[in-house]
């Protein structure tokens, strides 16, 4: 089995920075591997998953005793991003 990634995960608006692990994707869906409590994270919650240089923005879909796995709608790649901000400054 491939090394699972580390990613910093949060409920929108105002949730707080969690690390979990990269579970898998599934087409569209990731699936977080999240060690603790999931207050927050129920199905339907807004999140932002940060993963290396990748930022996702999703849906959590599925809510489990280890994890969420959520839709996502939106990613950018934070590298490519600060490059283009250094262009405009």
């Amino acid at each position: 089995m491939p090394a699972q990634n580390t990613v910093k995960v949060r409920y929108l608006p105002d949730g707080a920075f969690r690390e979990g692990r990269e579970a898998g994707w599934r087409k569209s869906w990731l699936s977080i591997d999240l060690p603790g409590p999931k207050d927050g994270f129920s199905r339907g919650a807004l999140v932002e998953i940060e993963c290396g240089s990748m930022l996702y923005l999703g849906e959590v879909q599925q809510c489990t005793e280890s994890g969420f796995t959520a839709s996502v709608e939106n990613s950018v790649d934070l590298q490519r991003l600060a490059s283009i901000e250094d262009a405009w400054a």
